[in-house]
This record gives structure tokens, sequence and C-alpha cells, in this order.
């Protein structure tokens, strides 16, 4: 795929007259990354799910662009809070799976703080077990999307 640039035309006037002339050329990735990192805001404010394998609260390396993105646009607002919902499948106990599903917005949680530098005041992480399910629990794929951390930018 051949990546576009476009060029920047700098001219220099003095009184006047056109004394100096040059290009340079501007890469289009900052813009976009820009456009990419407004896209993940959006999703986060609409709530992404981040899924969990079964009795884990280790965040998979696929969803660090969505905690860098979160980072950054909690870092550029003071008024953004991060929800973070914490879910389990049926499986297991009820005092077991809110125990799980807070460890798995904690693990969130304290990514975001600990390696991001967010301020603790703007994430708040929840457990609420098996309560909310968004799937069947009677299969395996069903338990899988119930293991989630639902994550969701808001404004305080």
């Amino acid at each position: 795929m051949k990546k576009m640039q476009n060029l920047l035309l700098v001219a220099v006037f003095s009184s006047g007259l056109l004394i100096g002339c040059s290009t340079t050329k501007v890469n289009d990735s900052v813009q976009t990354q820009e456009v990419a990192s407004q896209k993940i805001l959006n999703e986060l404010k609409n709530g992404v799910s981040i899924y969990f394998d079964t009795n884990s609260s280790e965040i998979e390396a696929k969803y660090q662009i969505y905690l860098i993105t979160a980072a950054n646009g909690l870092a550029q607002n003071q008024n953004f809070v991060l929800e973070l919902e914490g879910h389990t499948d049926s499986s297991g106990s009820a005092t077991t799976n809110r125990r799980i599903s807070l460890e798995r917005a904690n693990s969130i949680r304290n990514t975001l703080i600990m390696n991001h530098g967010v301020n603790l005041n703007q994430v708040k992480a929840f457990g609420v077990g098996s309560s909310k399910p968004i799937d069947t629990n009677a299969t395996a794929e069903g338990r899988a999307n119930n293991r989630r951390v639902s994550a969701t930018l808001k404004i305080q």
C-alpha cells in the first residue's frame, strides 16, 4: 500500500516581495494516529468489553491500545472518569465470582494508574460477579463472553 504524504509550502515575504520558498513533506501518520485514537475514545464512551480467561485477571496484550488511549484521554480531560465493571460467568460460587470480577476490574485500574500515570480518582472499579451476563452461561462461547470488564468513559 502506497503511503500518502502532503506537501507544506512555506513562503517568506519581505516588504511584499517573495524572498524564499520551500516545500516540506508532512507525514500523514500523525493524522492517522489521531483518527484512530478518536475512534477508540468513541468506542470507550459507548463501552468496550475486555475479555478474560477462566479464573484469570490477566490483561491480554491486544487490549493495550484501549488502555493507552484511555490513559491519554483521561490525562487530557480531568472531567473524564473511566468506569470498570468486572463480570464473570456463572461457574463457581457467588462469593468467588464477585472476588474474581473485582480482581479483573482492579487489574485494569492498577495498570492504568501504575503503568500509565492515570489519576487514581479518574478510574472506578466495581465487581458484580455473574449478576449481569450478556450471553448464555449454557455454552462455552457464552461463558467466555460473560468473562469481561466493561470499560466506559464518562464525564464526571
